[in-house]
């Protein structure tokens, strides 16, 4: 909702949605594709996009907004989640830009963590979670309470090994600690459903012995903003009374990255009244690692936001057609994907791609630097599988 009026706070009046708002004329601009002109004027309804790299999908987002806003829909019961805060800073930039001189009131965009923290301090006034340090908990922080846990608690026959890993056993512990608070099932089921080897099940212990230590410093993390208040909203029925429903649209991006946390906060806060648009590309959840699955776009969404409209944005203006179809190729492998096929779109600048078989990936990747005008060296990106094979190229 506007500054200075949470998302949370209950409206003294709860004004129905229009289900057929007056339609407001909107001139598209022509570099539009089909595909997003289809999205920016959809109905008043569910919809998941899926947007292939480099979409427009920032611009299209953008410009869907603006046309709710003509159709009438009001901006205070309109809210857009972003994944991030570079992502919102971003996205509020082009919606400043899209709806520049149409004297539109713009809707509030948050990120998940800021949405969960305003939630979070409105239970602690309502008594429902206790107060809590203003001092968010650092990494570092967090690291070192893990590596005290870890050589109390871990195995005696691990003692060794701790010490000569200690880093790898810090971040096995803080990663579990993150793990377990992207969903709602104890510590000891999370050990099991991921997997962990046998060797590493004192992080059972060591999950509530951090908690405890935590708790009585008063303190959060990151993670805790969005677990405390979602894990109150489980447990406490009138909170998701006091949460749900007062939103009439709700807008997510990067939805492939979603948690479980992140989804079941983004229900409460939709109740039975918001409809919600979800957007991302299940071809690219980079944040498994920290409990994102791309199942919450491909299925649990459908399964519970009834009958959504499935939109795609499958042109991408970033490379060519080369570079689309090796893309396809290697994409398909993936299992658990949506079958949908990115285009190069007829504007994109033909990229070239060439591979090379050798022996010394430095001699190869000097030799073609060589090649090329000394001006686009400043604009030419190298990428690797992993870290270790940039020292060679680094050193030539």
């Amino acid at each position: 909702m506007r500054d200075g009026y949470p998302l949370y706070q209950l409206a003294s009046t709860i004004r129905p949605m229009p289900t057929k708002p007056q339609h407001a004329a909107l001139d598209l601009p022509d570099f539009l594709t089909d595909e997003q002109r289809a999205i920016i004027t959809a109905g008043y309804e569910h919809s998941v996009i899926t947007a292939v790299a480099g979409s427009g999908k920032t611009s299209t987002l953008a410009w869907r907004i603006r046309y709710l806003l003509q159709q009438g829909h009001d901006p205070d019961r309109m809210l857009v989640l972003m994944f991030n805060r570079s992502a919102r800073v971003d996205f509020g930039r082009k919606l400043q830009e899209v709806c520049h001189q149409s004297g539109l009131a713009l809707p509030e965009i948050r990120t998940y963590h800021a949405m969960g923290l305003r939630l979070y301090k409105r239970f602690v006034r309502e008594g429902y979670l206790p107060g809590f340090s203003d001092k968010i908990l650092t990494e570092q922080e967090i690291s070192f309470q893990a590596w005290q846990l870890t050589r109390r608690l871990a195995p005696e026959d691990l003692a060794d090994e701790i010490r000569r890993n200690k880093k790898d056993f810090v971040e096995t512990a803080t990663g579990f600690i993150d793990l377990v608070k992207t969903t709602l099932s104890p510590a000891e089921i999370v050990f099991e459903e991921l997997g962990y080897a046998d060797k590493h099940r004192y992080l059972i212990d060591l999950f509530h012995s951090f908690e405890q230590w935590r708790k009585n410093q008063s303190r959060i993390s990151y993670a805790d903003m969005l677990y405390e208040p979602v894990m109150a909203i489980h447990q406490n029925p009138p909170l998701q009374r006091l949460v749900g429903n007062k939103m009439d649209l709700i807008l997510v991006d990067e939805y492939q990255d979603t948690n479980e946390i992140q989804h079941l906060l983004l229900r409460y806060v939709a109740g039975d009244r918001a409809r919600v648009t979800v957007v991302g590309d299940p071809d690219q959840t980079i944040y498994e690692f920290r409990g994102a699955k791309p199942e919450f776009i491909l299925k649990r969404f459908s399964d519970e936001f009834e009958s959504p409209l499935e939109q795609t944005l499958s042109y991408t203006f970033r490379y060519g057609h080369r570079v689309a179809l090796l893309a396809n190729h290697l994409i398909c492998h993936n299992t658990g994907r949506k079958d949908v096929l990115c285009h190069s779109h007829p504007s994109t600048p033909a990229t070239e791609v060439e591979l090379h078989r050798v022996d010394s990936d430095s001699d190869t990747v000097i030799r073609i630097l060589q090649q090329a005008p000394e001006a686009n060296l400043s604009d030419t990106a190298i990428l690797f599988r992993v870290w270790s094979q940039s020292v060679p190229i680094e050193l030539k």
